[in-house]
């Protein structure tokens, strides 16, 4: 019930650690009737589709005037559609207005899936993602107030095996979280999901691993890395849906901040504590 759209090509950022988009080079399809065409197309599948992602890596950079037809079309083409979605980049969040943001959501456009990676601005630096903290927290309130749900993706492992870098990136990232969350008058659901770092081949990490500049987590330290962050997060946090059932993460969990906070944090506990419990190696994947 799932259909993807092609709006771009490829991703405006090469982050250090991904291998997904670097054999394409970035460009956005400006001929909006053959991206109706494609929606279109779909209609073969009867009245079946009840979600659309917007592709590529960061469909949101498109000008929000076109993503608001886009979405629009969406929904008119398909009947029983329930959302639309896309990857997003904090920076193309922030540089539409509020009136833009508003536009786009009143259209339909349902959720953004962020990138976020890290609260720490010297990890966010080394990764290249090309923002920083405080641009995270604005692009979050910025959606909260236009009536777009937010996701934050965040990376454990991001930081390597330096107890130190490790732990300051765990901690600014609960910090993060904490800010990001709407305000108390505003008390929408919204998401954050924490994966497990996996250093791929064609990666500028990968060669720094290569290199012995970088040093993979140990799964006991990606767990103490999520009980940090976690940790790190306000008492008073609203309506944050915390999932970890990502294939690349050592545990599965589900909770609500705050109100889980607690239970979260003892469950970590427990599979730091007893390895038997983490799901192996073998099962993981990207």
């Amino acid at each position: 019930d799932s259909l993807l759209i092609p709006v771009t090509n490829g991703c405006t950022h090469s982050c250090t650690f991904c291998s997904m988009y670097r054999s394409k080079n970035f460009s956005m399809r400006k001929d909006i009737d053959g991206i109706k065409r494609d929606i279109d197309l779909a209609k073969s599948y009867g009245n079946k589709i009840r979600k659309i992602f917007l592709l590529d890596g960061n469909a949101f950079v498109v000008k929000a005037d076109m993503l608001a037809e886009i979405t629009r079309y969406c929904y008119n083409a398909h009947p029983n559609l329930k959302r639309v979605t896309a990857y997003a980049h904090a920076k193309d969040i922030v540089r539409k207005t509020d009136e833009d943001l508003k536009r786009i959501a009143e259209a339909g456009f349902s959720m953004v899936y962020v990138g976020v990676e890290s609260g720490d601005d010297n990890i966010l630096k080394f990764c290249s993602k090309g923002t920083t903290h405080e641009e995270l927290a604005l692009a979050a309130q910025k959606c909260h107030k236009a009536g777009i749900a937010w996701s934050g993706i965040f990376l454990l492992g991001l930081a390597g095996n330096d107890p130190e870098l490790s732990r300051k990136h765990a901690v600014e990232s609960g910090k993060l979280i904490t800010k990001m969350a709407p305000p108390k008058e505003n008390p929408v659901e919204w998401y954050v999901a924490p994966l497990t770092l996996s250093v791929t081949p064609g990666t500028p990490l990968w060669e720094k691993k290569k290199a012995g500049e970088f040093k993979e987590c140990s799964s006991t330290e990606i767990l103490r890395e999520m009980r940090i962050m976690v940790e790190h997060t306000s008492n008073d946090i609203q309506n944050c849906v915390f999932r970890t059932n990502h294939a690349s993460n050592y545990l599965n969990l589900s909770g609500v901040l705050s109100r889980d906070k607690e239970k979260l944090m003892t469950l970590i506990q427990f599979g730091i504590d007893n390895p038997r419990v983490r799901r192996p190696d073998f099962l993981r994947g990207l």
